[in-house]
């Protein structure tokens, strides 16, 4: 097997400091301790086992029972709340005593099985549950009489799977398994479940897949990564280093989220920006891309009830996917696509309901979007789109928080993620602690100070951010430092500390527009730092796209609020928009991401008149 080059702090010695993203999860937990009750989450099973149950039950198709195990046992660990505790083994015992009762109760499908195994090895590794392994292995068993293999192996999802959707993200649970308990079935079985035809095509470069379903498709990245790790086959390593580069590149929109009408691989080169133009729109019509091939291999209609990005589950796959890279690679690069969902995606979602309605999908439409719990489509048996299985990836979303800090090898320590915590760890035998408290995301800074008994040499790097590309300022202890700074790396430093020593780093933040794609130059979205800024109102901008600061200015007194100066929204001279960070848009409040953007009037008014 593989060894790290950096470790994961495993949900454990981090505590969050006090922050947007600590006062979310604090608020998530809090939550999911209330809703939905243990009965609720066990009721369907009960009754297929023959248990009374006096509960309701849920009222959409619910998370797999493995989330929800999955969610309280890294909420357990992360934050050291025994309630988290108590209620994952409530769940887990009385899905046990089902179990024990009905035999048929350990059969799922493909997807539930594959979450409800993770749930289970989440169990084992943080909390420490044996009994769960013996369970785990009951359920493969079953699975593997249940399962056919014997399909095509494209991942097009369509009915040649016989209903086994998303199976190619099988083996990365299932080779944990293996190494978490040295069980052979577990990791022979993996091997039946690997993906070939995806990623032979990732490890060359080469993107012509066609359209698949977006979130399972990069969360498939994660089984190859265990693949890579189990085998040591650089093959597979190859396999998620491309897939990062290409897809971050060329199907992300600016906040990190991905695949439209939750396709990934589009048909069409431009599919990102014609996803976010409405069926009315010119431009769309004329390219006849109103109707376009999904991930089912169906020709279907565009329809603008599709959101742009599936956000709970895509930041899941995501963060996982990085986490493995750091880990493996030591790169300090794999951290910005983590950024980017973190602060634009997973902070940028409002608070899930006591009903369970959650912002399914985050949408960037050209013509404007909420923040919306109504998802516009019902169900062929009637359940709305509440307790799915978004609201099982969110409270792991912001566990993860927890996770994604701090990275540990025998030099000392590396810091992933700005959120405000306390980090604690041992080097050479001593305890250390590295208190990293800015004020991110709001300023683009970064200060970490140091506490330990005795003076102690060891390597305190930090990554800088892609966006920090201007002139970065270094300091210790207020003595300005001559150290290297730059975007994508870690800024490293390696020396005796003492008691108290405080690195400081001012990283320089700037507004930039970014395409959507190549295809449609003209249609941007603004960021500031890590920011994506939302328009308040539906807008065209005149200016120069490459230099926004020139005619984009801060509002006094407002921290991170932009306006344009006069002039620069269209024909009228007088007017102005402003833009502010998505991220604090509250639910029902109208925002608009990209907008149409042109040199000068005269542009503006070229462009109307070809149609």
């Amino acid at each position: 097997m593989i060894d790290y080059v950096l470790h994961a702090a495993n949900y454990d010695g981090v505590t969050l400091l006090d922050s947007p993203f600590k006062r979310q999860r604090d608020e998530t937990l809090a939550l999911y301790l209330e809703h939905p009750s243990t009965g609720d989450i066990l009721h369907r099973t009960r009754l297929k086992a023959g248990i009374p149950s006096s509960a309701r039950g849920m009222t959409g198709w619910g998370p797999s029972i493995g989330q929800y195990l999955g969610a309280y046992a890294k909420l357990w660990r992360g934050t050291g709340d025994e309630r988290a505790r108590e209620k994952c083994l409530e769940v887990f015992r009385g899905w046990a005593e089902c179990v024990d009762v009905c035999e048929d109760c350990l059969d799922y499908g493909t997807y539930p099985y594959e979450k409800l195994l993770g749930g289970l090895m989440d169990m084992v590794e943080y909390m420490g549950v044996s009994e769960a392994a013996d369970y785990a292995r009951r359920l493969t068993q079953r699975a593997m009489c249940n399962f056919d293999p014997d399909i095509p192996r494209d991942g097009c999802q369509d009915d040649r799977m016989k209903g086994q959707i998303e199976w190619y993200t099988l083996p990365e649970n299932l080779y944990r398994a293996w190494q978490l308990t040295g069980d052979t079935l577990y990791r022979d079985y993996a091997e039946v479940w690997l993906y070939p035809w995806l990623w032979d095509h990732l490890a060359v470069g080469d993107f012509r897949i066609g359209p698949r379903h977006a979130y399972s498709h990069v969360n498939s990245l994660s089984s190859a990564a265990r693949a890579y790790v189990v085998t040591g086959d650089r093959h597979y390593l190859e396999v998620i280093e491309n897939a990062y580069t290409g897809i971050l590149a060329h199907h992300t929109y600016i906040t990190g989220g991905y695949g439209p009408a939750e396709t990934l691989f589009g048909e069409s080169e431009g599919y990102l920006g014609d996803a976010l133009l409405s069926t009315w729109d010119n431009q769309l019509v004329r390219q006849n891309a109103v109707v376009y091939r999904n991930f089912a291999d169906m020709r279907v209609a565009r329809s603008d009830a599709w959101g742009s990005c599936e956000v709970s589950c895509c930041a899941w796959a995501v963060f996982k996917l990085c986490n493995y890279l750091l880990q493996l690679t030591g790169e300090a690069k794999y951290g910005d696509w983590v950024e980017r969902m973190l602060v634009n995606g997973t902070l940028g979602q409002p608070p899930v309901t006591p009903k369970g309605q959650i912002l399914y999908y985050a949408s960037y439409f050209q013509d404007g979007a909420l923040k919306s719990y109504e998802d516009r489509r019902l169900q062929h048996m009637g359940q709305n789109f509440v307790w799915q299985c978004c609201t099982g990836t969110f409270p792991q979303d912001v566990a993860e928080y927890a996770n994604m800090i701090a990275y540990y090898d025998e030099a000392g320590v590396s810091v992933s993620q700005l959120i405000p915590a306390e980090i604690r760890f041992r080097h050479d035998g001593r305890e250390v602690t590295l208190i990293s408290d800015g004020d991110f995301p709001n300023k683009p800074e970064a200060r970490l100070t140091l506490r330990m008994e005795a003076p102690t040499r060891l390597r305190v790097r930090l990554r800088v951010p892609a966006w920090a590309d201007g002139d970065n300022a270094v300091s210790l202890n207020g003595e300005a430092l001559d150290v290297p700074c730059r975007p994508n790396t870690w800024l490293s430093l390696e020396r005796s500390f003492n008691d108290g020593d405080t690195l400081y780093i001012s990283m320089a933040a700037r507004l930039r527009f970014t395409p959507v794609d190549l295809q449609h130059p003209n249609l941007v979205a603004l960021s500031y730092g890590p920011l994506v800024l939302a328009c308040d109102e539906m807008t065209v901008l005149v200016g120069d796209v490459e230099r926004p600061e020139d005619w984009i200015v801060p509002v006094p007194g407002e921290d991170n609020v932009f306006e344009t100066l006069p002039g620069h929204a269209g024909i009228y001279e007088f007017v102005t928009r402003r833009f502010r960070p998505y991220w604090t848009i509250g639910a029902m409040q109208w925002y608009y991401m990209y907008n149409r953007i042109y040199p000068t009037m005269e542009d503006l008014d070229r462009y109307h008149q070809g149609f």
